[in-house]
């Protein structure tokens, strides 16, 4: 009797093991759902969240006349800006503060490479929440 018990404990205890490891097998495939800030996006029109503290990418390659809709993500407000300040989602959005699921989008006509950033949590030098905007083929 005192071996079953034993070995009822060391049985449970195996399940509770292999459970664990299941869950971080399992939770390690399925990643984060914020994407990665080393991501990199190609297209014509596309979608970038600015989750907390970063963007959901972190190189954006699109045409001259394509567009980027940033979009607000998380708990902290956001916004996207160039380093030399040609263009923001303030003027589109009416608010240098974006908050989850407010969206700002902006036609890119002027070809060119420009690091991007949010004014709370990043830097024009790209330090931080920060990161590049291909346009064209520059």
């Amino acid at each position: 009797m005192v071996q079953e018990c034993f070995w009822e404990g060391s049985e449970m205890r195996l399940r509770l093991i292999l459970a664990l490891v299941a869950g971080t097998l399992v939770l390690s495939a399925c990643g984060s759902d914020e994407g990665g800030a080393n991501g990199f996006l190609e297209g014509s029109d596309v979608s970038v969240n600015m989750f907390d503290n970063r963007f959901e990418y972190a190189e954006i390659h699109i045409p001259a006349g394509g567009s980027v809709n940033w979009v607000g993500a998380g708990r902290n407000a956001h916004n996207s800006l160039d380093g030399d300040g040609s263009w923001s989602t303030e003027d589109v959005f009416g608010s240098l503060e974006q908050h989850d699921g407010d969206e700002a989008v902006i036609i890119y006509t002027e070809p060119g490479e420009y690091v991007f950033f949010c004014t709370f949590h990043g830097n024009s030098e790209g330090a931080g929440m920060a990161g590049t905007l291909i346009v064209g083929d520059a």
